[in-house]
């Protein structure tokens, strides 16, 4: 499975290839940040970086492919928390995350990076990918990505954007942890561990060409 997934995040680069003119490319930079058995719910914790980049495939104004690729840290400590389990416990962990996923997008207005500045969409992203974790020891699980997003046009071929995006994996030692609490609870949220990328997008559109022109866009969407 995890082959197959590589395999399918470098077609999608392939067949963007020969497609360019629906073709964006990008740039990230944010943070990243963990959840599970240390932190269990305190959203953006322990905030450290995380850097990389992204590769969006045009359907139509509505609907995206993306492959994206984003390396951070994920860090969390026992003692960060007013908790005397946590605290007589004292564990913690540091480590880096390689993050390869392939996504769908669905933008909830109409919208090129071609377009005219200003134009801008809310959307929401969901797909399949896999993680290169290297903490405990190295180690690949699956992942499910899912997030929500905002991008805009600073001008032609130019857009900026920001998204929060949540990773589940089938994996439950990111923290060093497996199941440490009652044996006779399980569900699907607590067995596994989870980690974040939040942050801002830089895209630039490789192609110009006559669909990209913002009144074909225009007569497209009214056609519709």
């Amino acid at each position: 499975m995890k082959k197959f997934i590589i395999i399918a995040f470098f077609l999608g680069t392939i067949i963007g290839a020969k497609a360019q003119k629906k073709v964006d490319l990008g740039i990230f930079g944010g943070g990243s940040y963990y959840l599970g058995d240390i932190n269990q719910s305190k959203q953006f914790y322990s905030l450290s970086y995380a850097l990389g980049g992204l590769y969006r495939f045009n359907i139509n104004p509505r609907y995206t492919i993306r492959c994206s690729i984003f390396y951070g840290n994920l860090q969390a400590d026992d003692q960060d928390f007013n908790n005397r389990f946590q605290q007589s416990r004292d564990n913690s962990f540091s480590g880096t995350v390689l993050d390869a996923t392939l996504q769908f997008e669905f933008n909830f207005m109409p919208y090129s990076t071609f377009g005219r500045a200003g134009e801008y969409t809310v959307y929401t992203t969901g797909g399949i990918g896999v993680a290169f974790i290297n903490i405990s020891g190295p180690s690949s699980p699956l992942v499910i990505p899912f997030g929500v997003g905002a991008k805009v046009n600073l001008g032609k071929k130019m857009g900026i954007g920001i998204e929060w995006g949540l990773r589940k994996m089938f994996y439950d030692k990111l923290d060093g942890f497996e199941n440490p609490i009652d044996p006779e609870y399980r569900s699907f949220i607590h067995n596994f561990d989870w980690y974040s990328i939040a942050g801002i997008s830089l895209t630039y559109k490789i192609y110009g060409g006559s669909e990209d022109c913002p009144a074909y866009w225009d007569e497209k969407i009214k056609g519709k």
